[in-house]
């Protein structure tokens, strides 16, 4: 007998803009970019759940007295499928209900489905002290 929990939730590639230049402007990620953000979320399938992002409105600089913050906007969509960026649902007010189910009618369908988030979006680059500079992003799934 296995018991499994009734929901999953990984993290397969963390949102990176990467090294950019003080006073670059904006830099974005777009929505299929290798370098945005992915969640993949694993639940019962036709479970109804709610997805909500805490997005941060900034990057905060990671050195001590350094008070720099670099604004940052960003954007989720949901997938029922890995890599398919052409159906996808977009986040409305960072939330969003879906049921998880999968597109294709195979019979042979497990009792397990699999969607993913996607997280993109951009930053703007002003004059800030050279420094690595993070935020932390919450995904919450509920069952409903």
């Amino acid at each position: 007998m296995e018991v499994q929990p009734e929901l999953s939730v990984e993290v397969l590639r963390n949102l990176n803009f990467g090294t950019v230049i003080t006073n670059s402007g904006t830099q974005q990620i777009n929505l299929g970019d290798n370098r945005m953000g992915v969640f993949e979320i694993r639940a019962l399938a036709t479970q109804s759940v709610l997805i909500s992002l805490d997005k941060p409105e900034h990057l905060e600089a990671e050195q001590n007295g350094n008070t720099d913050q670099i604004p940052l906007s960003l954007q989720a969509a949901y997938s029922s499928q890995a890599n398919n960026y052409d159906n996808i649902i977009p986040f409305t007010n960072n939330n969003l209900r879906t049921v998880l189910e999968s597109i294709s009618d195979s019979k042979n369908s497990s009792a397990w489905e699999t969607g993913y988030v996607y997280i993109f979006g951009d930053i703007n680059v002003g004059d800030v002290i050279p420094d690595s500079y993070s935020a932390t992003l919450v995904l919450n799934v509920v069952y409903q």
